[in-house]
């Protein structure tokens, strides 16, 4: 049965429930955006750059997260999977709360219901995942330790988000959202998304790629953490104080990315599509970090230029590109198919990018943003779309090998 088949493993009900809600995510971004290039603002009392930042960075991304952790991360601690009633329990209190942040849109009320299940559901989950570390005689639980520890800074950031949800009309308003965003990103996201690539990039590569020599150091990502924490602290702190900027620290995480790319063999992956839909995503988190160190570094001496294209080509460029490549490969994998992409998803993948390319774009030919601007909300909600088409009903199907799970 197909609702027997979503429940099957945990990717399958994260996956699933992340899709529909990037799905909805972004045919609501892109209403409001080519509203905009009519000439047309959207009335609510929430600010449409405030439920989008709720939604992007805490809607579907958390969901994807919970499906691969709790498939993948017993396989890294040599554990049982969570109990069926415990990650079923954690991904549908999070779904819902997520599905109510986006009905917001048209009912405002509903943010809060929504904010306030996603921080029960993610203590849930953070006990769930803690729980599987601690039942673990794994050796190496480095990966495992430090996920969790990102996995416990999203409860600040989510309790911000409530806070701001809860109170929309107060002096502190503005400042319970920026640090929802900045510690949702840089202490949550972006941590999660390079221990991940750190762990599994290497490990793939490896795997079709050969000769290949892993290289994967611990202090390598460890700088990277906390590079991201000291980003974090100094935009809050900018806040306050405007001339601080994390230009010099952004140079230096910069350059630490990219030097992972230059290492991990970012060109020679593109003998195999489907591994080279990681290396390029990861690319990103290389260029944004520069652009971030150039925004700083410009800033320094009063000029300010580039807007949110240093952000978007992290959350789009980073984030997006890899959960396209992540996901993809897991569906594949995990339903009992080839690990091999077609030329449509291949072409897909590089509209996420373009997607990317015409967001930065927006930022700096101000003259013409509202239509790059809609030109990149538009290509979003079409590329989702239609790999959803091809990607989701694999959640519901049975496995083509036969195989459980």
């Amino acid at each position: 049965m197909p609702g027997s088949n979503l429940l099957s493993a945990p990717h399958r009900a994260g996956f699933f429930s992340g899709s529909v809600v990037l799905l909805a995510a972004m045919a609501w971004w892109a209403w409001v955006i080519v509203l905009r290039l009519t000439g047309v603002s959207v009335a609510s009392p929430i600010p449409p750059a405030w439920l989008h930042a709720d939604l992007m960075i805490f809607g579907f991304f958390p969901l994807f997260m919970l499906g691969f952790i709790n498939t993948a991360g017993p396989k890294w601690l040599n554990v049982a999977a969570p109990a069926k009633v415990h990650w079923v329990g954690s991904i549908a209190l999070y779904a819902l709360g997520s599905v109510l942040v986006a009905l917001a849109a048209l009912l405002p009320p509903l943010q809060v219901a929504g904010d306030a299940l996603h921080v029960v559901a993610w203590a849930f989950a953070v006990w769930i995942w803690a729980d599987r570390i601690r039942a673990s005689a794994v050796a190496d639980r480095r990966h495992a330790w430090l996920v969790l520890a990102a996995f416990v800074l999203a409860l600040p950031a989510l309790a911000f988000q409530l806070a701001a949800s809860l109170y929309p009309a107060t002096v502190y308003t503005a400042l319970w959202v920026q640090c929802a965003i900045q510690i949702g990103i840089w202490a949550f996201l972006l941590p999660v998304f390079l221990i991940v690539s750190h762990r599994m990039v290497p490990f793939f590569s490896a795997s079709v790629l050969q000769p290949y020599q892993a290289w994967r150091p611990f202090w390598l990502l460890y700088a990277w953490l906390l590079l991201a924490l000291a980003h974090a602290g100094l935009s809050l702190v900018s806040w306050f104080a405007p001339r601080i900027n994390s230009g010099i620290t952004d140079l230096v995480f910069a350059g630490l990315l990219l030097y992972a790319s230059y290492r991990w063999c970012l060109r020679r992956s593109f003998k195999v599509p489907l591994l080279a839909m990681l290396h390029a995503a990861f690319l990103w988190a290389g260029i944004a970090l520069a652009l971030y160190a150039a925004q700083g570094r410009a800033a320094s001496v009063g000029l300010y230029a580039g807007g949110l294209a240093p952000l978007h080509a992290l959350t789009i460029g980073f984030f997006c590109c890899t959960l396209l490549g992540f996901v993809t490969r897991v569906s594949l994998g995990h339903s009992g198919r080839p690990l091999a992409i077609t030329r449509v998803t291949w072409v897909l993948y590089w509209l996420m990018h373009a997607v990317a390319l015409a967001r930065l774009a927006g930022e700096f030919f101000p003259h013409a943003a509202t239509l790059w601007f809609s030109m990149a909300a538009v290509l979003a909600l079409l590329t989702v779309a239609t790999w959803g088409w091809r990607y989701v009903p694999m959640y519901w199907q049975a496995r083509a090998d036969g195989q459980p799970g």
